[in-house]
């Protein structure tokens, strides 16, 4: 599933393709999920893309822009000739390049509009600092979160309090913090907010560096490889300390920790 660290590389893959080129063409074949205009788009130049927590919006003249929520499967990907299974979106440049939004599983959103409108729209405004941008120091952190009974992993989650940590983030960043991901957010010490504000950029910025090139390959696709150092590996040694690792759920959401350390 795209977190952060994914949509920071489609983000990244998307400038460095279309930064600076004309729109030649823009189709959907799959309505659904999609608002606006495809044609509206075609003629603009693209301007640049931009990322908050998990939503991408990019820049074109004429005052328009994309905005693209990648769902549980979506990504952004090079599709020259259209021939990618499950496009959902695709675009082309002046120079043939095209690129796709594949998503199998079809939880993706699209929006084509007026740069303010889509700036507007709560899923923009509503989202709280961003993780890897916002430099969060532990008493930010511990403000932000709130003195509260609420496990700490349910609050991390909710993007209007951090924007852009997802489940296999919140479990990684927890165990790098030495810190249990159902702890009451209440019963933390400032020592536990400092460890987990500091944890959170080592975390994205490690699946940064393991995941970034042209395409991402997420956990369960064919081919793909675990890069993180707790989640999906409970029964395995703890990195750390070499306990075995637990596993369970909160909100259906699994989770790993080392009984030991955490």
């Amino acid at each position: 599933m795209p977190e952060l660290p994914e949509v920071e590389v489609v983000r990244r893959n998307l400038t460095r393709w279309l930064e600076g080129t004309v729109i030649a063409a823009v189709e959907r074949p799959d309505a659904a999920r999609f608002e606006g205009t495809p044609a509206a788009l075609v003629g603009a130049t693209s301007l640049g893309w931009r990322r908050k927590g998990k939503m991408l919006l990019g820049d074109f003249s004429g005052g328009l822009a994309l905005m693209s929520h990648l769902g549980m499967t979506g990504k952004w990907v090079r599709d020259d000739d259209r021939s990618r299974k499950h496009a959902r979106v695709w675009l082309q440049n002046a120079d043939g390049l095209g690129v796709s939004l594949v998503d199998p599983r079809r939880f993706g959103r699209t929006w084509i509009g007026p740069t303010a409108k889509l700036e507007a729209l709560n899923r923009w405004t509503g989202l709280g600092p961003d993780a890897l941008d916002a430099g969060l120091d532990g008493p930010t952190l511990a403000t932000l979160v709130g003195p509260r009974k609420t496990a700490l992993k349910r609050r991390l989650l909710e993007q209007s309090v951090v924007a852009g940590l997802g489940n296999i983030a919140v479990v990684e960043l927890c165990w790098r913090a030495a810190v249990h991901p159902h702890a009451p957010c209440r019963d933390l010490d400032l020592a536990a907010w400092n460890r987990v504000a500091k944890a959170i950029p080592e975390h994205l910025n490690f699946v940064l560096a393991a995941e970034d090139g042209d395409e991402i390959a997420y956990l369960g696709e064919k081919g793909a490889e675990n890069p993180f150092l707790v989640y999906g590996r409970a029964g395995q040694p703890c990195p750390r300390c070499a306990t075995t690792l637990e596993g369970g759920a909160l909100g259906g959401r699994p989770s790993v920790w080392c009984p030991t350390c955490q």
